[in-house]
Formats: structure tokens, sequence, C-alpha cells
């Protein structure tokens, strides 16, 4: 799925202002513990309607409240913890983008940008999808997915579709690859559907041509395998556009 956000779903993607904040606010150990809270204050619930009339009123209320007041102690603990976690997330995705401050702001700015386009291998659109969506700027880019890394657009040396990639069985399996300049971190989508992703290269390709797209190739009577090849290939697009 390709899609241009317009201003109202850029504001539903926003928290606090920021977007970044947003994506990292997708997971977090505190989410876990509200979701425990609030089944263990239903069950309790259930269990006293269920027994009032076997218990009585008055034990039924006590047995729901011991199991409530807990409950509650945990979604409180929960929403601290990933109030605490999410006010980290810029320190998160300099740490994982190895950007400063100045350049994270500088990402969230060009979000808000009219060229920004989002993308993503499925067709959902709620709040939880939209948290784990790519988009590309005008110089940045975030592939689909809870990793806090941002990527700089020229910086992208391959982003291609694959019904060939070779799995730890020996046998092939289709993947969505893409890498940097550095090739220390990338992003690798085991099967994922073949026209969303054909849509991805094109529209990543599109913004930045001097990606590969391809993951076998040949240059100056050379062939290149895009995947085991990684560095080779990094080696090679450095040197034909004057790289370091």
């Amino acid at each position: 799925m390709v899609l241009v956000p317009d201003d109202k779903l850029k504001k539903k993607m926003s928290k606090n202002g920021s977007v970044l904040q947003f994506m990292y606010s997708a997971t977090g150990a505190g989410k876990g513990l509200v979701a425990v809270g609030v089944m263990l204050m239903v069950i309790a619930v259930m269990l006293a309607a269920a027994l009032f009339n076997i218990m009585g009123a008055e034990s039924a209320i006590k047995m729901a409240v011991v199991i409530i007041v807990p409950s509650i102690l945990l979604v409180v603990l929960g929403i601290y913890m990933q109030q605490k976690k999410e006010r980290g997330w810029v320190k998160a995705f300099m740490d994982q983008s190895s950007f400063d401050e100045q350049e994270i702001y500088r990402i969230e700015q060009e979000f808000k940008q009219p060229e920004t386009v989002l993308f993503a291998l499925d067709k959902g659109k709620d709040t939880n999808s939209l948290k784990r969506i790519g988009f590309i700027t005008r110089n940045y880019i975030k592939f689909p997915g809870l990793s806090s890394c941002v990527f700089r657009l020229d910086d992208m040396v391959a982003c291609f579709y694959t019904k060939k990639y070779l799995c730890q069985d020996g046998g092939y399996d289709r993947a969505l690859v893409a890498y940097p300049l550095n090739g220390e971190y990338g992003f690798l989508q085991d099967s994922p559907p073949e026209k969303a992703s054909l849509e991805i290269v094109k529209l990543i390709s599109e913004r930045n041509p001097k990606i590969i797209t391809e993951h076998h190739f040949a240059y100056e009577g050379k062939e290149y395998d895009a995947v085991r090849g990684l560095d080779e290939v990094i080696a090679l697009h450095k040197r034909v556009y004057g790289r370091q």
C-alpha cells in the first residue's frame, strides 16, 4: 500500500506533535501491564456476576475487590512505565539512526511537508497499523515495522523484492530487502506480498534513482548478488557515486 497522507491523517499520526514519538509508542512493557490489569478487572467483574447468587452480594463484591485493587495498581504502573519509555523517543531514534538531535527534529519537519508518502505491506489504517507504517520524505525514509531507525534517502544502496532469498535450511523464500551504505542496519521482510513490495521498490527508486532495485545484476561485465554479496555491492555503489 502506498498512500499520500492529508493533513488530517498527519495530525492523527502525531503524539505531542511528533510522528516519531507516535511510532515509538507502538511497543513497551507498560502496555502489557495495562492489558493484563484491564483483563483481570474484567474477569473479576464477570466472576462476581456469575457467583452473585451463589455467594451472596457481599462475598461476591469482596472477591471482586481483592482482584480489582491489584489490577488497578498494574494499570497505573503500566501507564507510568509506558510514559517513561515514550519520553525517551528522541534518544531511541538517535541511537538507532546515528543522527544527532537536530537531525531527528529535521525529520519531523520534513514529515509535515506535502511530498511525504506513506507505505506499508498491508492495507491497515487503524492506529496500530499507522504506528508500524513506513514513510518517505524529501531526504529520509523509515521502513514499515517497529524499528526506531530512519535512513537518509541518499544513503540507501539497495531496495528490491526477490523470490530467491536463500534461507538457512537451504531453500528459497520471497523477501523485501533494503540496506544503506554502512550496511549495519537495514530492512528485511520475509514472505511479503509481491504487489505491495514492488510498489514500495518503485516508490523508493523514483525518489532515489541511484538505488539498486534488482537482486542479481551486472555492471561492467561482472555479476553481482545484492544479498550474498552485500559488501561488494556497497563498495561498487561507493565507487560509482564517489561516496566514502
